[in-house]
């Protein structure tokens, strides 16, 4: 019981704060390390007035400093924005170059549009061109055929041509032969022989009159002819 009456709290007399005291020991502050028995001296009047002017000066202080910081402050405001504006401008004439920009990816993407319908277009009549081309090849060759066949049309043409001449030399040349041996065999009294053709009402005097084909006359007396109804051809008598 009187130990715990010579441990008392009470405050530091140099940081106010509350500490176990044992009664008539010295003993030390665990928090400003002071000794619990030495008093604290006190102040004159003058050291106050120091202190007051120290503590305005350092307000005074304070306060200009925070007055430098808010004209800082201000200052970067103004430049903040000053900035902002000329953002604002660049953005404003990049927009503008942006809509210039677009405008003419719009005129480029019409011409390409164009271009494009030019190209399916040119495409369009090559091919035309090339199946037109193929269609030309074609007639080339028919046409080579064919030139190729009236070449051979015609070589056979004048073969049959030099044939027909020889047959009609032929033909004169027998006509030529028959009408002499009629001539030397013509009866007068009956009037005479004539050529009767396979066709037509009139005799003739010679087996190739006119369009007569000599190989398919016929040589009666004149007599004969006149009693069948044929009369004398007006050409050759």
């Amino acid at each position: 019981m009187e130990e715990n009456e010579k441990n008392k709290m009470i405050k530091c007399p140099h940081c106010q704060k509350d500490v176990t005291h044992i009664e008539g020991a010295d003993y030390i502050c665990p928090y400003c390390g002071k000794s619990l028995n030495d008093q604290p001296e006190k102040k004159s009047r003058l050291q106050k007035a120091k202190q007051y002017v120290l503590r305005n000066k350092v307000l005074v202080g304070v306060v200009a400093c925070l007055v430098v910081l808010l004209l800082a402050m201000n200052g970067n405001v103004s430049s903040a924005v000053n900035e902002r504006e000329s953002m604002a401008k660049q953005l404003q004439d990049q927009t503008e170059h942006y809509e210039e920009l677009q405008s003419d990816f719009d005129k480029l993407s019409a011409r390409y549009d164009n271009l494009d319908s030019d190209y399916d277009a040119l495409k369009a009549e090559l091919e035309n061109y090339q199946n037109q081309q193929e269609t030309i090849d074609t007639l080339n060759t028919q046409l080579t055929d064919l030139q190729e066949k009236y070449d051979t049309l015609s070589a056979e043409n004048e073969e049959l041509k030099s044939q027909v001449s020889s047959l009609q030399a032929t033909a004169s040349s027998t006509a030529s032969s028959s009408n002499s041996s009629w001539e030397s065999t013509s009866d007068d009294s009956s009037g005479g022989m004539v050529w009767l053709s396979a066709t037509g009402s009139k005799y003739h005097s010679i087996p190739n009159c006119g369009n007569m084909n000599p190989n398919n006359a016929r040589q009666v007396s004149r007599s004969s002819a006149e009693a069948q109804g044929y009369g004398a051809c007006s050409k050759c008598w």
